[in-house]
């Protein structure tokens, strides 16, 4: 274990989605066609449809897409041995094993194709992660959560009540007394009109 913590060190791992495909004697002329998880100098991560025995030889081909000054995609290839094949969680019925190879026969011009690879997917993931962190700093702060009110006690919600309903009874008391107002008003009997006034005598006696 503590070997295989070292490699991972040693080889470090880019996550990367990448055809591939993988021949096994035991498959015959057939080959497992798949995409690869994740990749390393060490090896390559993947999930297969096809059930490989640990420790069984088999032949790797990677697809690298275009990096770096070329334009073009490349393709690696190499030796590998099965170091883990562990059955996963069935999709629509279909079974499938996660895969994991380690590269054994890598000679120097695809050990240094696939280190450039590593390198330059390492820095995107690093540009990447650094054009994320203004976004998040810039970012409102969470509101602060309510805290939940504290239940009234009985005594207390008892006189809140009767000071509801003593509340509802004086704004009945006044619609009704305003109404009342009304309709006394309404219902009044009219006195008669004014007497007119006397004329004024005109002044000189006549």
């Amino acid at each position: 274990m503590a070997r295989r913590a070292d490699d991972q060190r040693k080889h470090p791992r880019v996550e990367a989605r990448l055809a591939m495909q993988l021949a096994e004697e035991s498959l015959g002329d057939a080959l497992v066609t798949t995409e690869s998880l994740n990749i390393s100098r060490g090896g390559v991560y993947c999930e297969s449809a096809e059930f490989l025995s640990p420790l069984s030889r088999v032949a790797l081909t990677v697809v690298l897409p275009p990096f770096g000054a070329a334009g073009r995609s490349r393709v690696l290839r190499s030796e590998g041995v099965v170091v883990r094949c562990e059955a996963l969680p069935p999709v629509r019925g279909r079974k499938r094993w996660q895969l994991a190879c380690c590269f054994t026969g890598l000679d120097s011009d695809m050990r240094a194709l696939l280190d450039a690879f590593v390198a330059w997917r390492a820095q995107r993931g690093r540009a990447a992660r650094v054009a994320r962190a203004p976004r998040a700093a810039t970012a409102p702060a969470a509101r602060r959560p309510r805290t939940a009110r504290r239940p009234a006690s009985a005594g207390t919600a008892a006189k809140a009540a009767t000071a509801r309903r003593t509340a509802r009874k004086a704004v009945t008391k006044k619609a009704v007394a305003k109404k009342a107002a009304v309709v006394k008003a309404a219902t009044r009997p009219r006195t008669g009109a004014r007497k007119a006034a006397a004329p004024k005598k005109p002044k000189g006696g006549r």
